[in-house]
């Protein structure tokens, strides 16, 4: 499976998670999914791979010139697929937390076993209604 296509499978899960909970999702817009009345959501997908010697966990793209940006989304969701037969373990992030950052490691081949900075979105779906109803999750 290329990158772009684990990408696709990714838009196609996390809208799919939306759905599921009444939110209406467009494939269209600033960023990879539009929820709700024009929340833009950049979902980013990998696989885990070697991201320096001798370790292996989750590189994600955030921003490449010409390709994406996740600043023009208001939320980011980072999906891990850990293995090609499970769900992938999903962090939601509100994109202002992630600044200018080119890119996110999680390096754990077990995402959900990870305590790093990015943890406590691990799940938090619930970021999304608090970004649309604009309190931030701060």
């Amino acid at each position: 499976m290329t990158g772009q296509e684990l990408g696709i499978m990714g838009e196609l899960y996390v809208a799919r998670q939306l759905r599921a909970v009444g939110l209406d999702v467009q494939h269209s817009g600033p960023a990879d999914l539009v929820v709700a009345d024009g929340l833009p959501v950049e979902v980013k997908a990998a696989r885990p791979r070697p991201y320096r010697r001798g370790y292996r966990g989750f590189q994600f793209c955030l921003t490449k010139p010409g390709h994406t940006d996740h600043r023009r989304a208001a939320v980011v969701i980072l999906l891990a697929y850990w293995d090609s037969t499970a769900d992938p373990v999903a962090f939601v992030i509100p994109s202002e937390r992630l600044g200018d950052r080119r890119k996110v490691t999680i390096p754990n081949r077990q995402p959900w076993l990870y305590a790093g900075k990015w943890a406590r979105y691990y799940r938090r779906w619930d970021v999304l209604a608090d970004v649309m109803e604009g309190a931030g999750d701060g």
